[in-house]
């Protein structure tokens, strides 16, 4: 040594899972972009249709008019179309750019989750080989990274349990605050935090500092423009049934369905926390994972809104935990991709994606169910081999 100290590089097969996640996000990268012909539907592009954003005056997200996503999202889109207009006046070119710009953020998010996803594998021991078949080589990662934003709360929820398994509980709760304000769902994991945590003392520090930062980020619009402000969360109020088994029983306007998700999604957070307490775990670490995966399969069942790009949350924790066999979790894979490869073609979705007649929701329903297995076989380890071997000789 030469008075240097000595920094390794990137190890050798973190550097390959980089590139092979860099070629599949090039590829989705390319299947989305706007001006490439043939190109495949993404709200990414669908937004930069509306006034305020890619047309007429570029207002402000929750200032100048409703935006029904959260903040962090606002945040990236006010500043992706600031620089797709800037770049010109001609629509059609500054969509191109806009989408060029969020595009790079989002797959900055997703090679970020990758890494993190990694780390968790070192600190856990899991084999870091999975992956690839449950992580990066799965048509959800591939289909539905530059799709939508929901990477942002995918990479803030697995960088939270990673601060709080290193200890570092305030970057947890950081991380956790800036998840939720990215997408409502991350919130979930505040369940296993407030059980985790040993006195109210620690839960209060920890939960008033997630608070905050969600706080923070939304109290500029809050305070201004308040009624706007409200307006992403009175969309998500009034939004209709969209792919949930709830199309089932109830008409998919029926807001009734609203009060029967947060029944069935209190009853399985309620199942998942008294099952896991009742466990002994090995570390702690495999004990907030497994809660942590209840905790939003729990979400993505009980939800009345369950968009296939959803699934991106359950990846990281199937990696972790060698729970599913590899058929089962391409099986409801490949019934999650097909509710968007159907769903804007007419003569395969019957007409209208969203009624209880569309083998839509009929592939949403079967996805749901196969999740529905993986919390069962959380809670019962042992019967689920049972089960999916009976599930696959039905199916042969």
């Amino acid at each position: 040594m030469t008075g240097r100290e000595h920094r390794p590089g990137i190890p050798k097969d973190l550097a390959e899972i980089l590139l092979i996640a860099g070629l599949l996000l090039a590829f989705g990268f390319w299947e989305h972009f706007p001006t490439i012909t043939p190109n495949h539907y993404t709200d990414i592009a669908s937004i930069f249709w509306r006034e305020g954003i890619g047309k007429g005056h570029h207002g402000i997200p929750y200032y100048d008019y409703v935006f029904e996503y959260p903040v962090i999202v606002g945040f990236f889109t006010y500043l992706s179309s600031y620089f797709g207009r800037a770049m010109s006046p001609d629509f059609s070119i500054s969509m191109a750019y806009y989408s060029l710009a969020m595009d790079i953020v989002l797959i900055g998010f997703a090679l970020g989750t990758v890494v993190v996803v990694y780390k968790l594998c070192e600190l856990t021991g899991t084999d870091k080989k999975r992956m690839l078949p449950y992580f990066l080589v799965t048509l959800s990662f591939i289909m539905f990274t530059i799709y939508n934003w929901d990477m942002f709360a995918v990479f803030f929820s697995t960088l939270s349990i990673y601060f709080y398994l290193l200890g570092k509980k305030r970057h947890s709760a950081v991380s956790l605050g800036l998840g939720i304000a990215s997408k409502i769902y991350p919130a979930v994991l505040g369940i296993v935090y407030l059980i985790e945590e040993k006195t109210w003392k620690e839960r209060l520090i920890f939960f008033a500092l997630a608070a905050s930062v969600f706080a923070l980020l939304n109290a500029p619009f809050m305070i201004l423009r308040y009624d706007v402000w409200f307006g992403t969360w009175r969309h998500h109020m009034t939004w209709g049934i969209e792919n949930s088994w709830l199309i089932y029983i109830f008409d998919q306007m029926d807001l009734n369905a609203h009060y029967a998700s947060l029944a069935v999604l209190l009853y399985l957070v309620y199942k998942g926390i008294v099952g896991t307490i009742k466990k002994t775990y090995p570390s702690q670490a495999s004990r907030i994972i497994e809660r942590s995966f209840l905790m939003s399969l729990a979400w993505l069942i009980g939800s009345y809104v369950c968009p296939p790009q959803m699934a991106l949350m359950l990846l990281p924790f199937l990696v972790l935990m060698p729970l599913a066999p590899l058929w089962l979790f391409y099986l409801a894979e490949i019934s999650n991709a097909l509710i968007i490869v159907l769903w804007f073609t007419p003569q395969l979705n019957l007409g209208n994606p969203l009624v209880a007649s569309s083998p839509v929701q009929a592939l949403s329903a079967i996805r749901q169910f196969i999740w529905f297995i993986f919390f069962l076989g959380v809670l019962y380890p042992g019967k689920l081999k049972t089960w999916t071997e009976d599930l696959f000789a039905r199916i042969r």
